[in-house]
This record gives structure tokens, C-alpha cells and sequence, in this order.
């Protein structure tokens, strides 16, 4: 008997496991298992404006939470649609257990990023979206797109962005929408990957950046210039899901899941992933931070693109790979050389990144920024009428219906001061109130 895949959605992503990849005879070399690859030679340089000070590690646990969410929200019998909806043009196009009815069309094999980008694309972010508005029949205006427009480093970087495609964008869809970033695994190798995962923050001192700092300074740019707190990072055949605090001043990370994982399965946690940056029942939820007023209030630098010959050094890594072919004796250090321009007489990068954020003077002006701030909390009398950042009840009211949850007592908020020395445990910290969040 052929099924659906519909017919028992639960049943059908439990076997739904990325196709193996293809390469093709040009395929850059892949570099061995546990090195780095020595190509991320993304142009991003350091910026005093980038306050990430810290990254926390989700650890194993999060495994566990997927499974249960999935198993508690996609439903094991007949959801009442078809798999494809030809008017859309949407499918699930990633094959699963013999029982269930697959017609698989394979991309040609992966010679260049750009192909790769084919591949993301046609498995993982096609089938996710179909599951999401099979599920959640209510948010069918939100889909993947893709803007490359004026993105630098474009052959080795690439953005996919999930956000409601009908409506105009504004700060509740912004703050709901996730950011998709991919590197090639030519790039960005399983090594590569976990080193993103471990680091602990991005420096705060004018020195060259490290491959990881660079991603997540790249990763960082995008996220604040898209106003979206939740992304994901992939080589296709690895992932990881994160999250950005409301003032982008921390950062979430689960492990990285790799593409034939099965507990969970890529799509498992992508889905689950979507669906907390929908605010959807038992979602992730960032913790609290202390942060700037300013930056909770979305007055944060806006990143500039950075010029494709801007290029910091690349450091060397303890990785003995080279990231050329055994026959080569290339050095990691030779691949992308300072700039002459970024150097003093003294040889050592110069300190000319400007300081946007000064702290406000105004009493008056601080006073008033600071009540903006507490109506956006969770639990405040009109915080159905608060702009930025979004509540559960912003989306209750443009799509309707029970898909959103009504209870804020799960939603995280954020502390506070509106001056203070990012990085340092000193200076006047506003404090939760219970009537202004509850955890």
C-alpha cells in the first residue's frame, strides 16, 4: 500500500534523512576529517559596534527537546492535504520510508557554491516550509526567499530568509523571521563547524579575526540588519540553530546536527526552530540578559557592508591541513595578506572603527526611553500596543485563531540599563519586577 505523506507526517520526517551529497569531478577538495579548511575568507574585519559578549552553548539537551516537540505537534494521522500544492509550487521533496509515495528529483552534483545553494534550497527549505503550512495552515504567507543583492562574499555566503512574503515588513514580522546562513563544506568543514559552536565571545580589541569570529561577525551584521533574532548556520551537511538576545549583546547555539542525523533529523530541528521564531507553544526562548536600553529598543548600529578588499589577516590554525592539495606547501597565513592600508607605522592593525553608541545625557530623554522600554515587556497593561519588540498577541491579532499561544508567562525578557560599559559588571542595572516579566 502506498501512503501519502501526509497521511502520517509524523511517521514520513521520521525517515525524512537528507539526501547524501553529491559532488562532482571540479568539486574544490574537502579538507580532511578534524581540519579546518583555510578558505573562510569572508571580508568581514573587526567593528567596535559588535557587542556580542557572549555565546552560550546549548549542549545535548537540546536533542531531547526537539523530539519531544515534534512529537507533541506534528500529528501521526491525516493532516487533510495533499503533499504537493501545485499552486504554489510546494512539495515535500526529501525521500523517506518506502511505504510512503516519493518522487525524487536529485540536483545535478555539486561542483560550485552555487549549487550547493540548489541543494539547500530543493531539500531541506522546501520541505521544511510545506510541513510548517501543513501544520500551521495560518502563517501560509511566510516562505523562503533569497536576496543577494549587494552581498559581499557571495560565492562562498549565502542568506536564505523565512518571513511573511505578503504583508510589508515591519518590526513584529522582522523580530519573527529567521535568518539562513550557508557556507560549502569546502569552507566551512565539520571542524570548522564546531569551533563556531565553542567560541565564547568576539573579541572587543582592534586585532585581526579568526575564521569563526569572522562568521560570526558576518552572521552578526546580517541578523541586526534583518532585525531577526533567530538563524541558522549550515554546510548542508552540518547545522546549527541559534539565537540572538533581544539587544544581539548574547548568542544561543545548539550542537551542530549533521545531514543523515536521524534523532533528530535536519528537518526535525529546522522545523522546531521556525516555529519558536513564531512564538508557536513550547518553543525555544531565549533566557534573560542584561542589556543596553538602547540596543533592546532596536536602536542598534546598523552594519554597514563591508568592502570586498577590506580582508583581515587570517590567522593560523593549529590544524596542519593547508587547504591545498598534499603537493602544495602553501602556508594558511599566505592565502589573503594584511592590508598595507589597515597597518600604523608600528605595524599593528589601526583603531579606526567609529563609536556609534553614546550614552544619553538627557535625563529627561533617558527617563522616557527607559518607560518605552518596560511597556515592551511581557505583563504590561498595553503591551498589545507596544511596536518593538513583538508580542505573542501582535501575531494573535493579524492572523487569529489559537496557533498562538496567549499565556506570557514563558516569554522571556530582557534586563536592562541605559549606561553601562558593555562587557563589565558595573553600572546602574534596571531589576525585573514580577508585574513586569515572569518566568
Amino acid at each position: 500500500m502506498i501512503w501519502q505523506r501526509t497521511d502520517d507526517l509524523r511517521g514520513y520526517l521520521r525517515d525524512a534523512v537528507l539526501p547524501e551529497l553529491k559532488y562532482g569531478p571540479d568539486t574544490p577538495d574537502l579538507p580532511p576529517p578534524g581540519h579546518k579548511s583555510h578558505r573562510n575568507t569572508l571580508s568581514t574585519r573587526f567593528r567596535k559596534y559588535r557587542h556580542l559578549t557572549a555565546i552560550h552553548y546549548l549542549g545535548p539537551s537540546f536533542d531531547e527537546v526537539v523530539n519531544e516537540w515534534i512529537s507533541a505537534r506534528v500529528p501521526a494521522k491525516s493532516a487533510g492535504f495533499r503533499d504537493e500544492d501545485k499552486q504554489n509550487g510546494e512539495a515535500l521533496t526529501i525521500p523517506s520510508a518506502r511505504r510512503f509515495k516519493i518522487n525524487a528529483a536529485i540536483p545535478a552534483p555539486v561542483t560550485d557554491s552555487t549549487r550547493l545553494w540548489s541543494w539547500v534550497d530543493h531539500f531541506p527549505l522546501r520541505t521544511v516550509q510545506r510541513v510548517l503550512h501543513i501544520i500551521f495552515p495560518k502563517i501560509r504567507d511566510w516562505n523562503f526567499v533569497s536576496d543577494d543583492a549587494g552581498i559581499d562574499d557571495a560565492d562562498i555566503y549565502k542568506e536564505f530568509y523565512f518571513t511573511d512574503t505578503r504583508n510589508p515588513p515591519s518590526p513584529k514580522v522582522r523580530f519573527n523571521s529567521v535568518v539562513v546562513v550557508c557556507q560549502p563544506p569546502w569552507v566551512l568543514s565539520d571542524e570548522d563547524m564546531w569551533q563556531f559552536t565553542e567560541l565564547k565571545s568576539l573579541p572587543m580589541d582592534n586585532a585581526p579575526l579568526r575564521a569563526k569570529e569572522r562568521l560570526w561577525a558576518k552572521l552578526w551584521d546580517t541578523c541586526v540588519r534583518r532585525q531577526s533574532t533567530y538563524f541558522v548556520v549550515t554546510s548542508y551537511q552540518q547545522w546549527v540553530f541559534g539565537a540572538f538576545s533581544r539587544g544581539f549583546t548574547n548568542a544561543f547555539v545548539s550542537p551542530p546536527i549533521g545531514a543523515q542525523s536521524r534523532d533528530p533529523t535536519v528537518i526535525h530541528a529546522t522545523i522546531y526552530w521556525l516555529a519558536s521564531a513564531l512564538a508557536v507553544e513550547d518553543g525555544y526562548v531565549p533566557p534573560c540578559v542584561p542589556e543596553p536600553v538602547d540596543y533592546v529598543m532596536g536602536d542598534i548600529p546598523i552594519a554597514p557592508r563591508d568592502n570586498n578588499d577590506d580582508i583581515a589577516t587570517i590567522v593560523d590554525s593549529l590544524s596542519s591541513w593547508t587547504g591545498k592539495k598534499p603537493a602544495s606547501s602553501a602556508h594558511a597565513a599566505e592565502v589573503i595578506p594584511a592590508l598595507e592600508s589597515e597597518r600604523g607605522a608600528s605595524g599593528e592593525v589601526s583603531d579606526w572603527a567609529p563609536v556609534p553608541y553614546v550614552r544619553p545625557r538627557d535625563l529627561i530623554a533617558n527617563r522616557r526611553m527607559v518607560e518605552r522600554w518596560r511597556q515592551t515587556l511581557p505583563g504590561c497593561d498595553d503591551v498589545r500596543d507596544a511596536e518593538l519588540p513583538p508580542s505573542l498577541q501582535d501575531f494573535d491579532s493579524l492572523y487569529g485563531g489559537d496557533l498562538w499561544t496567549d499565556d506570557p508567562d514563558d516569554t522571556a525578557c530582557t534586563v536592562s540599563s541605559d549606561h553601562t560599559e558593555i562587557g563589565e559588571t558595573k553600572g546602574h542595572w534596571l531589576t525585573r519586577t514580577p508585574f513586569l516579566c515572569t518566568q
